[in-house]
This record gives C-alpha cells, structure tokens and sequence, in this order.
C-alpha cells in the first residue's frame, strides 16, 4: 500500500537523480533493460531514483536482472530514442508495480529544468 502521492514521489526521483547524477534500472543484457507492459500493450521502461528501490523488484519475473545505475546525461540524451520507439518511461514503479506514466520527452524537460536550477 503505497499512501505516498504520486506528484510527491515524481518530485522525489527527479531531485533525487539530479542530485546524485544518476539513475536506476534493472539490466538483463547488454543494454536490455527491464519493461512492463500495460493491458493495452504499451510498453513502458521502469526507472528508479536509487539502488534501494530498485532492488525490492529483482524478484519474480525479474530475478535474473541486475541493478544498473545509468548517468543521468546519458539518460537524458537515451529519451528521444525511447520516445522514437514509442516507449514510455515508468517512473518509480514499487513492488505493488503501481507506475507513474510519463512521456520520455516530459521526463528529459523535467530533468533539463532541475539541473538548470544546479
């Protein structure tokens, strides 16, 4: 039961991954990344903003996925593609898998604006 709002754990993992520079995903293979799919087939990327978070996922389904950090340059520069390839980011997903559902290039505006503030 997650009573966190979502606006607040958003802020949170935008904050959190400016500060620190970086940002977490679940890495099967050489860059195979964990994805969750919606009912409707949406494909949507699962990013976190810290190591904790996204090791509480590395069970199940994705027992086999290791815990990557990614530069959150290399990231923000990754969006486009993501938004090419029509795959949306989900931000913060807990192990309830409640997502946040945000478009690549909403995230990457999000990420520019708070590191224009640094």
């Amino acid at each position: 039961m997650n009573t966190i709002p979502d606006n607040e754990k958003y802020e949170y993992l935008i904050k959190t991954c400016v500060y620190n520079k970086e940002i977490w995903l679940l890495k099967a293979t050489e860059d195979m990344y964990a994805m969750v799919e919606d009912a409707s087939g949406q494909e949507y990327l699962p990013v976190w903003p810290g190591e904790k978070q996204a090791l509480l996922l590395t069970n199940d389904d994705w027992s086999e996925y290791k815990v990557e950090k990614m530069p959150i340059f290399e990231f923000i520069n990754w969006l486009p593609e993501l938004e090419n390839d029509e795959i949306l980011i989900a931000a913060f997903p807990g192990v309830d898998m409640q997502i946040i559902p945000v478009n690549p290039l909403d995230l990457k505006n999000h990420f520019e604006t708070e590191l224009n503030k640094t």
